[in-house]
């Protein structure tokens, strides 16, 4: 079977991980003492995931599978936050949730906008009243020359829908340019594309039971 990338990573999560926004930006003091922000780039979600000695033989050989694949920092992978596959309203997923004015409602939005700081998109289509809580995500998700793309933003304010299924929502980072207008806005396991961190990225050795711990890291790809 031909692997395709951005590949997904393993169901089974690790014992623990980082995933935080890396933002480059540098301190610039002024002569009448006040120190403005001066953004050097992109920000782009950075992860480290540490895997137990404890996982499952096979769970153990998945990642190790896994991490051959992506033959260092050449191929890309979805990466997403373990801890937050769904909003915390929904821990479970959207199963039995109806979309405001009709069908089922599967985690996705109908439709979106956003305001001119591109840091509160309007979302329409949700389940009535879905609460969206602080460290949630949405994804903003697209095919570009056949190959999948995405964007990954936090909530960092709590919001509901109305009961037409409208929310607008605070979310860092800001929403790049480079999403296309017929993008889909998804609570569905969120995620972004990434490429590992070689510098950062060590298996353990393999144990007497076969299972090998470690820490897997990542760094976001931003193109479009």
């Amino acid at each position: 079977m031909a692997l395709v990338f951005p590949r997904a990573m393993p169901l089974v999560g690790p014992s623990s991980q980082y995933f935080e926004i890396e933002r480059f930006d540098a301190l610039s003091p002024t002569s009448d003492g006040r120190v403005d922000g001066v953004t050097m780039g992109a920000p782009r979600w950075t992860a480290r995931w540490t895997l137990s000695e404890k996982l499952m033989l096979a769970q153990s050989d998945e990642w190790r599978a896994f991490v051959d694949s992506l033959r260092g920092a050449q191929r890309t992978f979805l990466a997403r936050d373990y801890d937050r596959p769904y909003p915390r309203s929904t821990p479970n997923g959207f199963g039995g949730l109806s979309r405001a004015g009709g069908g089922a409602f599967d985690g996705s939005a109908a439709s979106w906008s956003v305001n001119a700081d591109r840091d509160t998109p309007t979302l329409s289509g949700l389940s009535a009243g879905l609460v969206l809580s602080p460290t949630d995500y949405v994804m903003w998700r697209w095919t570009s020359g056949g190959i999948q793309r995405r964007s990954l933003h936090r909530v960092i304010e709590p919001a509901a829908a109305t009961g037409s299924g409208v929310v607008a929502v605070v979310v860092e980072p800001p929403l790049p340019t480079l999403i296309p207008s017929d993008a889909v806005a998804d609570l569905n396991r969120p995620e972004c594309v990434m490429k590992l961190d070689v510098s950062q990225t060590k298996l353990g050795e393999r144990t007497r039971a076969g299972r090998v711990g470690g820490v897997i890291a990542g760094v976001q790809d931003l193109r479009a």
